[in-house]
């Protein structure tokens, strides 16, 4: 995998879920009041909220992006939110994502309309939600699935609705709902008030419990920490904002940041079952652990959660289009048994596509299209083409043994009789040896970052 392919993948699978899933609390600007329309507590909270706001992204105290929310009244007497997240990685282009959503004048204020748009590169998807209908473009190809979404602007604003009421204490809880635009649907997270006083709140996610944001007295998020890595900073005005602009792309400096040397060989990398490496680290934020173990014969099993969201059909992995539920049925044909089904999809996909190293950021309609791709194409072709016939299934990033070094590279797991299985479709390997280790889970990015820093040192090998 290429040094800007690396950072590629790392833009497209981890930033956006790492900023975007902490922006919840973030997604109101300035309301124009509306004469003669009735009060409700979420049209109060709105207006009390007024105001433009900026805010500058930044990853370990380097500036990576923007953030924008804007909020307004249309001519019908509608509330409209709109938010923007731009952000750059590496030197092959800036990313955006663009998001509104409009919620009908009088309470109980339903959602009547949402768009999304995300640009990387040459990849340009775009899903608007209206009338009942998800209509989901990834360049020129488009699709369409009937939605139904139960979403009002007080549940949107349940927090800040909380706060204003003045009954929320400290350690106290609140949910609030939040369109998902890549699982099309209606998703709860739960956060606690840590603290109050005169000047505001802090709030965490009690389901990303290191994130915490703090809001000003009307409410408005004024700093947004996800642990020691992202901070999303209110700024003074659009040019200190986007002062990120004129320095180095944070991966500019770190291109090498995609393979690490081991102390020695491994013989016989196929037949491994088990490693135990130590990770030795001279610099950097310190995310990995002090040693990495993979075992072959430790099943992994899937909890019920883990199933349901490796089971969906998302806007990065369309499994319920038509097309790809037939590119599915063809790949398996009469095979029975999730076992032998996982086997050759696995061998399809392998012999599906052309590997092609091809930069940037891909959706799995361009790699059908092309039938080309890297690691990550193949990865999610299988991912997606794997849940379309019902075999839960999840693309994984990490390092792979090969040629005497672990590079940065992408696989699956799939579900097999409750337990995660890896495949490697890039590879054409139906059964993994113990060489392929999967990214630290949490903080994945900084994980990608520290990588120029890193040497494994190999404790044991079993075969």
């Amino acid at each position: 995998m290429s040094a800007k392919r690396s950072s590629s993948l790392a833009r497209r699978l981890l930033l956006p879920a790492a900023i975007v899933g902490a922006l919840a609390l973030a997604a109101v600007g300035v309301w124009l009041a509306q004469p003669g329309e009735p009060a409700s507590p979420a049209s109060e909270v709105a207006r009390r909220m007024a105001g433009e706001r900026w805010y500058a992204v930044a990853f370990r105290h380097v500036p990576i992006g923007h953030y924008r929310t804007l909020g307004a009244i249309t001519p019908e007497g509608d509330f409209e939110f709109r938010t923007s997240l731009h952000f750059k990685l590496a030197g092959d282009g800036e990313t955006r994502m663009e998001d509104m959503l409009l919620f009908q004048r009088r309470p109980p204020h339903r959602l009547l309309r949402a768009e999304h748009v995300a640009v990387a590169g040459d990849a340009n998807k775009r899903i608007v939600i209206a009338d009942g209908v998800a209509t989901i473009w990834d360049n020129d190809v488009a699709r369409q699935r009937q939605l139904a979404l139960d979403l009002e602007m007080g549940d949107y604003l349940a927090v800040e609705i909380w706060l204003a009421g003045e009954t929320a204490q400290v350690g106290d809880s609140q949910t609030a709902r939040a369109l998902s635009f890549d699982r099309l649907a209606v998703l709860r997270d739960r956060w606690q008030l840590l603290a109050r006083d005169e000047n505001g709140y802090q709030v965490a996610n009690d389901s990303r419990s290191s994130t915490r944001i703090v809001l000003d007295a009307d409410h408005a998020p004024y700093r947004v920490q996800m642990g020691e890595l992202f901070t999303l900073q209110r700024a003074v005005d659009e040019n200190a904002a986007q002062a990120w602009q004129r320095d180095e792309p944070l991966f500019g400096a770190v291109a090498k940041a995609r393979r690490v040397a081991a102390d020695r060989a491994i013989a016989n990398p196929r037949q491994l079952r088990r490693l135990v490496v130590a990770v030795e680290q001279v610099v950097g934020v310190g995310v990995w652990p002090e040693q990495l173990v993979v075992d072959v014969a430790s099943n992994r099993r899937a909890s019920v959660d883990e199933i349901a969201s490796a089971s969906a059909a998302t806007a990065s992995y369309p499994a319920d289009d038509e097309r790809l539920v037939d590119l599915a049925a063809q790949a398996v044909g009469g095979i029975d048994g999730a076992d032998a089904r996982t086997d050759a999809l696995t061998l399809f996909v392998h012999r599906y596509l052309r590997y092609r190293d091809s930069g940037g950021v891909r959706s799995v309609y361009d790699t059908l299209r092309d039938r080309h791709g890297d690691c990550t194409e193949y990865a999610d072709l299988t991912t997606t083409l794997a849940r379309a016939i019902g075999l839960p299934a999840r693309t994984v990033i990490g390092l792979a043994y090969r040629d005497d070094e672990f590079a940065l590279h992408a696989w699956n797991e799939i579900v097999v009789d409750n337990v995660w299985r890896g495949v490697d479709p890039t590879w054409g390997l139906t059964r993994l040896a113990a060489t392929h280790l999967p990214l630290p889970s949490a903080n994945a990015l900084a994980a990608i970052v520290d990588l120029p820093f890193l040497r494994f040192r190999i404790l044991e090998t079993g075969y």
